[in-house]
């Protein structure tokens, strides 16, 4: 990423360097006093195994434009986790990197999560019913909603402004674990491991089962 090499050579210094398993950790842009950095990567070195960390080279925390521009706090591209500075409390920091190792984890382990269709097959069935309840309510939603499992902007901008979050918390019930968690497949896989490994989310596996069987079977691949 271009955007990071300049903001990096632009910052007057790395401000700290840590490590995590083989992953360098980089400070470009100072924490705020309240959150310990310790705390933040030792909680996630004991919340996922190692073998989940490998597609990970590096972690760079700091100030990105893309983080406005995508308003997002993180975003994992080509090996590297960028983060937000930005912090209100470590379990938000946690949760930022965590959910950005579930990407990781998609890519390399793509095949055991996605290759037979399974976990495809239970988002999809989700997103029927949730289409159905939308349809009921008179909120006309697209087709789309129905079969596109990739990141679809219409989607995801119908879901959030056209129909709300607060509207959506009160549907969703047994079907996602958010909202935002049925505006695509890899979203549906990155909040189910985020509730799997941070909270130990008993409604994962009676709510979605293969989901909850996929991440268990990452869990312990390596023992397989």
């Amino acid at each position: 990423m271009s955007w990071v090499h300049k903001s990096i050579k632009d910052s007057k210094r790395i401000r700290d360097h840590y490590k995590m398993h083989e992953i360098d950790i980089y400070i470009k842009d100072a924490l705020p006093e309240h959150i310990n950095a310790n705390l933040v990567f030792s909680s996630i070195s004991k919340m996922l195994p190692a073998h989940l960390l490998r597609g990970i080279d590096i972690i760079y925390v700091g100030h990105f434009e893309v983080f406005k521009e995508k308003q997002v706090n993180a975003v994992y591209q080509d090996g590297a986790i960028y983060v937000t500075n930005d912090q209100d409390t470590e379990e938000d920091m946690i949760d930022d990197l965590v959910h950005e190792s579930a990407h990781s984890v998609e890519e390399n382990f793509k095949n055991f999560i996605y290759e037979d269709n399974l976990l495809k097959r239970e988002f999809l069935g989700k997103r029927r019913k949730l289409h159905a309840l939308l349809d009921a309510y008179g909120y006309k939603p697209s087709s789309k909603l129905r079969s596109e499992i990739h990141y679809n902007k219409e989607i995801d901008m119908y879901l959030y402004k056209d129909v709300g979050y607060e509207t959506l918390w009160n549907m969703i019930g047994s079907l996602f674990l958010t909202p935002y968690s049925a505006t695509s497949l890899r979203e549906y896989f990155a909040i189910g491991f985020e509730e799997y490994f941070m909270k130990g989310n008993n409604s994962l596996k009676k709510d979605c089962p293969l989901l909850h069987s996929k991440l268990i079977g990452l869990e312990y691949l390596e023992d397989k």
